[in-house]
């Protein structure tokens, strides 16, 4: 059963090579001038074995040697090889063969195929003359298929420039299809929310609340939630694609990337009440986006809340060295397998703990932070190993 199986699989690729062979030759041949087709090669064969055959009887007269000098042969066996390829350069020898027969048969007097001395004046010249045609033509054929490669290189290479550019329409089309939602749902998110956010404080007001009104601010509350999350990834869809258009140019000018450290976590230890740790210097100052890296800062650090114990500590780490400053956010949150590492970066991308776990996100935070930190011509990775926890690093240079 498995032999009748592997024989299947074996037809259809034989028939590949099959009509790639052909496609080649046919390909050859159409590069090829009318004057280097074989046909002509086969006819151009007995021109030349004639003038061989006329210098020979020539150089007979000049040397008479027993056996006949066939170095005219040999030259027109390997011009019609070099020209015509393996085919016409075997009918050549054939028909030199032929000639070297007369010159035998004028020489002893007889015209005997089957004679011994006849077939070892003939047979070397056949021997090598056939040897001449096979290599000459194994260079014509290596020479069809690089023209072969070379011609389905450069299809491919238009082909793929093709699509390059296809898919550079499509990822076009794409960043503004999501500019263009993004910002017509912001509206009707922004109307619902406040108008939430009025009927709960009204409810607020009042000293008691009915049965049923304390149900509908239970589900009101639930409204609010749900409208922050998705003004939140409305807004993180706005950034991420205004970003990669390069719609939104970043303002570089001097900050102190110490202090934007300090109010990143000053602002999110009041909103989470966890222990957080700066160990950091006076100052550095560097050229960049002040408000980028901000961003950058509090992705980092809330991503590192969100996924540790909350009776742990996260530890913010700022250094410089090299001319460049580093930036290291770490938490004892459960460890990223090194498979994972690799995808964490991309847009929507969530880690199978994190979609099992009752966080919420939609893994755009990262791939932000990616974004911003390359454009300011640095790096962001992250490492972790079982009983140390996870660091994100994010190199910047200074200048």
């Amino acid at each position: 059963m498995n032999n009748q199986l592997v024989s299947r699989q074996k037809r259809p690729f034989r028939l590949v090579r099959l009509q790639q062979t052909i496609e080649i030759h046919q390909r050859y041949l159409s590069q090829l001038p009318w004057w280097r087709r074989p046909l002509v090669g086969y006819l151009a064969a007995l021109p030349a074995v004639s003038l061989a055959f006329l210098l020979l009887t020539t150089m007979q007269g000049w040397l008479p040697l027993p056996s006949f000098p066939d170095g005219p042969l040999f030259l027109a066996v390997f011009l019609i090889a070099l020209f015509w390829g393996v085919g016409p350069a075997v009918w050549t020898v054939l028909l030199s063969t032929l000639i070297l027969d007369y010159l035998n048969q004028i020489s002893l007097k007889a015209f005997d195929l089957t004679s011994l001395r006849t077939l070892l004046q003939i047979l070397p010249f056949l021997i090598f003359g056939i040897m001449i045609a096979i290599i000459t033509g194994q260079r014509e054929s290596a020479r069809r298929h690089a023209l072969f490669a070379e011609q389905l290189a450069k299809e491919q290479a238009k082909e793929l420039a093709g699509k390059n550019e296809e898919l550079w329409e499509l990822n076009q089309h794409k960043d503004r299809f999501i500019s263009v939602a993004s910002h017509e749902l912001k509206t009707p998110i922004t109307t619902i929310r406040g108008l939430v956010q009025l009927s709960l404080r009204r409810l607020k007001k009042q000293k008691e609340l009915p049965t049923e009104l304390q149900e509908v601010q239970t589900t009101l509350e639930k409204i609010d939630y749900q409208t922050h999350r998705l003004n939140a990834l409305v807004e993180d869809l706005l950034i991420l694609s205004g970003l990669r258009s390069g719609k939104l140019a970043l303002q570089a000018r001097k900050c102190d990337l110490v202090e934007i450290c300090r109010e990143v976590v000053e602002d999110q230890r009041l909103l989470t009440d966890r222990s957080i740790d700066v160990d950091a210097p006076p100052k550095l100052v560097l050229q960049a986006d002040g408000d980028r890296l901000s961003q950058v800062i509090i992705n980092l650090v809330s991503n590192a809340l969100k996924y540790s114990p909350s009776e742990s500590t996260v530890q913010v780490n700022i250094s410089m060295s090299g001319g460049k400053a580093l930036i290291q956010v770490h938490n004892e949150g459960p460890v990223i397998p090194e498979e994972q590492q690799a995808h964490i970066f991309d847009p929507f991308y969530r880690t199978p703990e994190a979609q099992t776990s009752r966080k919420s996100g939609w893994g755009l935070g990262l791939a932000i932070c990616k974004d911003i930190v390359e454009r300011h011509s640095g790096r962001i990775w992250c490492e972790s190993r079982q009983g140390q926890g996870t660091t994100f690093f994010v190199e910047l240079p200074l200048k």
